[in-house]
């Protein structure tokens, strides 16, 4: 796929998902578990064996985020025993102890990372150019702490892959840390916020902000829906207080009163 700015279709996402299909072809004729030439070296009970191992990769793949065997690796290896002509009662314990021992094996080693590849292209980052444009309209002229800059750069990447609900949890986190940033422990006193325990929470954080014309009775009820979003999240609730997007609006909103610009001060 040739560069072109006028085609409004072009999307590097595409180009490297058919580059890793490519690979993914070039991967099965490689160990002639598709297409095996004629004149091929190896033995119809290789091909079966290298073939068995694949189907056995894509059986672990989905271990990477369960960390668990489920019954479609468990077959799987029970298959692989049988390839090789041992007969062996496969349980969960064994395909455990079979997926750690075979996972420097070529095949599997690279089918991983082949899957992984596709993945990234087609999913990943194609979903990254969609969103790219919210977080380039966010853009502003501001100066964070470095512990709610590095908050705010974990939600912005988490956002950008594709990792939403994670997103949420985190701009709640870009919060607090410029809330401790943004008033001292003179300013709260001076502000006649109490706590309820030793340290401020983000709700007298919030009442702070109001008291000090910081935020505006609007601005500190769309903190509270971030926080709020935040803890639905985090305890499986449904979260409909705000999605990612109006999160990430939010928060920049929000980061933009907190720390104004020299221009807007």
């Amino acid at each position: 796929m040739d560069y072109d700015p006028d085609d409004e279709k072009w999307s590097p996402s595409s180009w490297l998902g058919s580059y890793a299909s490519v690979l993914w072809s070039d991967y099965l004729e490689y160990w002639e578990v598709q297409n095996p030439p004629e004149d091929s070296e190896l033995t119809p009970e290789q091909r079966a064996f290298f073939a068995q191992l694949v189907k056995l990769t894509e059986a672990i793949l989905p271990c990477l985020h369960s960390l668990a065997v489920g019954p479609s690796v468990t077959s799987e290896v029970d298959r692989f025993f049988t390839a090789l002509g041992i007969n062996i009662d496969v349980n969960d314990d064994v395909a455990v102890k079979v997926t750690r021992a075979i996972a420097k094996h070529p095949i599997v080693r690279d089918g991983i990372k082949l899957d992984l590849a596709m993945q990234a292209a087609d999913v990943l980052l194609s979903g990254a150019e969609a969103r790219a444009p919210l977080l380039i309209s966010l853009v502003s002229d501001r100066s964070l702490s470095d512990r709610a800059a590095a908050f705010l750069d974990r939600a912005t990447k988490l956002y950008l892959w594709g990792f939403g609900p994670e997103a949420v949890v985190m701009c709640a986190s870009v919060l607090e840390a410029a809330y401790e940033a943004r008033f001292s422990l003179a300013d709260m006193f001076a502000l006649q916020i109490t706590r309820n325990g030793r340290e401020y929470d983000a709700v007298d954080y919030e009442r702070a902000a109001l008291a000090a014309s910081v935020f505006t009775k609007e601005e500190k009820d769309l903190a509270a829906k971030v926080r709020q979003a935040r803890n639905d999240t985090l305890h499986n609730a449904p979260n409909t207080a705000l999605g990612p997007e109006d999160a990430l609006r939010v928060t920049a909103r929000l980061l933009d009163r907190l720390f104004p610009s020299q221009s807007h001060a």
